[in-house]
């Protein structure tokens, strides 16, 4: 599967930069030290080319708050699963620092 994302409209994709990233891995959308131009729709696209199908998400909006307007501190939330390979074999960990 590949995994992209829409801002408010087909084919507006969301460019991949140092503060946005898309987990291939699961498709969810990352972005650090959201500014107030994310605001807006997003939508998940994804697509199989061995099948040649994709589907879109329904729309999420998005809707930055000023500093001022936070109604309460950031929640860091941290879930491990177990993860198995065997000796002489790649593993692949993903990693997020976001915000700042």
């Amino acid at each position: 599967l590949s995994y992209r994302w829409l801002l408010n409209e087909f084919p507006v994709f969301i460019a991949l930069d140092k503060r946005r990233f898309v987990s291939q891995t699961n498709g969810n959308l990352y972005i650090a030290n959201v500014e107030a131009s994310d605001k807006g729709n997003y939508s998940c696209f994804v697509s199989s080319p061995s099948i040649t199908k994709s589907v879109f998400s329904k729309f999420i909006p998005l809707i930055p708050q000023s500093d001022r307007a936070k109604l309460y501190p950031a929640d860091i939330k941290v879930r491990f699963k177990d993860t198995c390979a065997l000796l002489g074999q790649n593993v692949t960990l993903e990693c997020f620092a976001l915000g700042k």
